[in-house]
This record gives C-alpha cells, sequence and structure tokens, in this order.
C-alpha cells in the first residue's frame, strides 16, 4: 500500500500518457499537452511533430537534437498546431531530411503564448495546487528513469549533464516530504503508467525552468 498523500491530481485533464520514442522530442511532448489543457474541452491531442518542426526551423540545429525552451516558445505563439491527426508523430526522422515536412493541408492551428514562472520549487506547486499544470526543464540522472514502488523518484545522485522535459500535474506528500506528481513522455510503461513522483529533494537541484500556457 503506498504511503503517499495526495493533496492534488490533475490527471483528469489529460489523456492517455504517449511516447516520444527514441526521438529528443520532450520539450514538444510536454508542450503539446499543456496546450491541449488550455485549450480545454474534450481531450484532444496536438501535433507535436509540427511544433517540434518549426521549433527546429527557428533553433537552427539538426533535426535529431531536441530544441530549446526559446524556439518552442516562439513556434507556439507564432505557427501554432494543428490536432495529432494533421501530422501524426513519426517514431523515426526520414533518411532524406528533404522528405520532413508537414502536409499540405494539416487543419486549424491552434496558437499560444506563455509565461515563465520561474524555477523556485514552491512557486510551482503552487500554480498546479491553483488547477495550472506547469512544464519543467531539469536535468536527470540515472534515478529518475526506475522510479520506485510507490513510483518515487528521491535520490542524492549529483547533478548531471541529461536535460528532459515533463509536466508537473499534482502534489503530495510521502512521510512528510513533499512530491510533486509529473506526467512524462516515456509511454506507459514508466513509473505509475507513465507518471511518477518528483521529491523536492530531487527537484529543487535540478530544475532550470518553468513554464505555463496561457
Amino acid at each position: 500500500m503506498s504511503s503517499i498523500v495526495v493533496r492534488h491530481d490533475l490527471r483528469h485533464l489529460f489523456g492517455p500518457v504517449r511516447d516520444q520514442e527514441g526521438r529528443e522530442t520532450c520539450l514538444a511532448f510536454a508542450t503539446s499537452d499543456a496546450h491541449a489543457v488550455a485549450i480545454g474541452g474534450m481531450w484532444s491531442p496536438l501535433s507535436c511533430e509540427y511544433l517540434f518542426y518549426h521549433a527546429k526551423l527557428r533553433d537552427k540545429t539538426p533535426a535529431d537534437q531536441g530544441t530549446t525552451i526559446s524556439a518552442i516558445q516562439t513556434a507556439l505563439e507564432q505557427d501554432g498546431q494543428p490536432v495529432e491527426a494533421g501530422w501524426p508523430y513519426l517514431i523515426a526522422l526520414p533518411v532524406d531530411l528533404k522528405q520532413w515536412k508537414p502536409p499540405a493541408n494539416v487543419g486549424p492551428l491552434f496558437r499560444r503564448t506563455s509565461n515563465s514562472n520561474g524555477k523556485p520549487f514552491d512557486e510551482i506547486w503552487n500554480v498546479v495546487e491553483a488547477d495550472k499544470p506547469v512544464l519543467v526543464g531539469m536535468t536527470i540522472s540515472d534515478a529518475f528513469a526506475e522510479p520506485d514502488g510507490d513510483g518515487v523518484i528521491d535520490s542524492e545522485e549529483p547533478v548531471g549533464p541529461v536535460t528532459h522535459a515533463v509536466l508537473v500535474v499534482g502534489t503530495g506528500t510521502r512521510e512528510k516530504k513533499k512530491l510533486l506528481f509529473i506526467r512524462n513522455s516515456w509511454g506507459d510503461d514508466w513509473g505509475l503508467s507513465g507518471y511518477g513522483w518528483m521529491s523536492e529533494q530531487y527537484a529543487i537541484c535540478r530544475i532550470k525552468v518553468a513554464l505555463t500556457i496561457n
């Protein structure tokens, strides 16, 4: 039986957890899912492929590398996103990158602005408890790949160079320790069917940026 006390849980706002497969598209997935919640109504996933493509046009780095916060924010606001069916996610990029481009008709585009909320743990906590998911860009360690039996990542491993983006969608405690509940983009085999808890100790030294979608 889990010893976690759940304070706030926004999972009901989302559809099934998605899987970025082997590509460095976590930031596009986290942004897309936060964007879908901001639109409201019945859950409809948005095209990560379209958002990532336009972010890569802006950051001007190789297509097989991750993108930047500034590029994804600008793409979201200026280029927007269609629904997932407009340009479904590709498990792998085409060998010929000249073939990597949006279909001629992707359908209506949804655009949104975003705000930086700073990065202090308590500020993220308060925003989530006010019913708004928060996108966080952070570094991760080996412990992130294997949460414990309660789905908790709580480790004193040193801060390393590997970066990742997730959505914070809940709050809770375990033995008086504060926990953030996160939605990952590694499929439903990770953590608690694609979700997990991250301790304050683990998160506070690793979170580099926090954003909300307006």
